[in-house]
């Protein structure tokens, strides 16, 4: 209920002030499932979510930095939906929060690159998503929203592409850490298709 009132009033203001294209939604499953994006702007996260909930009524969780555990009125309004974790370390307590909302069957939504990425930069996407994947049996769903930071007073329009959702594997044969690593590349070459996909549509190529 709480995720469904944050949703109409969030949706009210993008509404307003931004024009969301959403392509792909369907491919969204039921039950289980890893949402994995690009991480370009603060407000990327709610932009999947709306674009979710809004095509197919799936309501998710979330995966942030701790620091936004620290600032007080944010931090209680978002703590029911949000997994805090410590960047820069495995954080297991995370993890082991992350593969019960998932063993649940909940979805999560995940920045695999684990901060914000300027566009351009070659950022090296985190192995510990793969992990809890495997681990819970979920599929990753790509989904690329459009790059650069988002500010609502400019009108933005914004596209959320969602990919086809798929199961990780591990290649036999290889240290677990290498197919980790392995794993976390084909879902940022996945995600990175989509862009490209978009942005072939937009020049009409």
């Amino acid at each position: 209920m709480l995720f469904v009132i944050y949703y109409y009033i969030i949706a009210a203001i993008f509404r307003i002030f931004c024009r969301i294209k959403v392509t792909g939604a369907e491919n969204v499953p039921e039950g289980r499932a890893i949402i994995c994006g690009n991480h370009t702007s603060m407000l990327d996260p709610l932009f999947i979510a709306v674009a979710m909930y809004r095509k197919g009524r799936h309501k998710s969780k979330f995966m942030a930095k701790a620091e936004l555990s620290r600032i007080p009125v944010l931090s209680a309004i978002i703590r029911p939906l949000i997994v805090f974790v410590n960047r820069g370390k495995s954080d297991m307590k995370a993890i082991k929060k992350t593969i019960g909302i998932l063993n649940n069957d909940e979805k999560i939504i995940i920045f695999p690159e684990g901060r914000r990425v300027e566009v351009g930069e070659d950022a090296q996407a985190k192995t510990g998503v793969a992990m809890m994947a495997l681990k819970t049996s979920s599929p990753f769903v790509p989904v690329y929203v459009t790059e650069g930071r988002k500010n609502l007073l400019r009108f933005p329009k914004i596209t959320v592409a969602f990919g086809k959702p798929y199961m990780p594997a591990k290649e036999a044969g290889i240290p677990t850490t290498e197919a980790y690593r392995r794993i976390v590349n084909d879902l940022m070459g996945k995600i990175r298709a989509l862009k490209d996909e978009k942005e072939a549509v937009k020049e009409g190529l």
